[in-house]
């Protein structure tokens, strides 16, 4: 468990809707449609101050996140250098795993008192759980909240991330598993059930060309987000089935 301002991660408090942003205009959107937390992703960002101008007119906790090519993104090289000037707008910063500069991102967050998110993004498939939960193990050694992102490419892959989930839940973690892709989409709503504490959706009623090429990789694994606002519908209803 953690606090990131008024907003509790993990523990019995129940999954946190997190909006995914890169344009102006668009956190006060996340905020409207029930967003809890806000994703800033810079690398999708070609107006930062504007951006940064609207997080500062919004109360939510930042998850500052600047995703390498690799895993989906499409940021620069010279990730430190790129984050130390926004390091004051986050509250946790997004961190891969595998990345070759994650010691550097990290050493950037602990000098300014910042906790991180370690993810791993897996565009190819679903590995098998014991690989998944060897991953998340080892992330969960260097982070705060420990971020697992699979693509289901049929239906029996669905299992696979449900019980992964519950072992990382039964092992303590504070934790969030993102199933991608078209098929993922309708568990999406659901992982907060299996102790994910972060459901990842984007603002607005319409997922924004710039989301739909996951980065250069040519995978097109973001088409299974769904937007804040049906996130938070949905959540809403599966509370009152509990």
């Amino acid at each position: 468990m953690i606090q990131l301002g008024d907003v509790i991660i993990g523990g019995a408090e129940g999954p946190k809707i997190v909006g995914v942003i890169y344009e102006p205009g668009q956190a006060r959107q996340a905020v409207e449609e029930g967003a809890d937390i806000i994703e800033f992703r810079v690398d999708l960002a070609d107006d930062t101050n504007g951006v940064l101008r609207d997080l500062e007119e919004v109360s939510l906790p930042v998850i500052l996140t600047n995703r390498r090519v690799e895993e989906g993104g499409n940021a620069a090289m010279n990730r430190r250098e790129q984050l130390n000037p926004l390091m004051s707008y986050a509250s946790i910063v997004d961190i891969e795993l595998m990345a070759p500069d994650r010691d550097d991102l990290m050493a950037e967050a602990a000098t300014h008192g910042r906790p991180t998110l370690i993810s791993y993004h897996d565009l190819d498939g679903t590995p098998a759980e014991a690989a998944m939960l060897e991953v998340m193990r080892t992330a969960n050694g260097y982070g705060d909240v420990v971020k697992l992102a699979v693509t289901i490419e049929r239906l029996r892959d669905a299992p696979r991330v449900l019980d992964v989930s519950l072992a990382a839940r039964e092992e303590g973690f504070t934790f969030c598993v993102v199933p991608m892709g078209a098929l993922g989409s309708h568990i999406r709503p659901l992982m907060g059930i299996y102790g994910s504490s972060l459901l990842y959706g984007y603002a607005g009623q319409h997922i924004s060309p710039k989301m739909r090429p996951y980065g250069f990789t040519g995978k097109r694994a973001s088409p299974g987000m769904l937007s804040v606002s049906r996130l938070k519908r949905a959540i809403e209803e599966i509370r009152t089935w509990q």
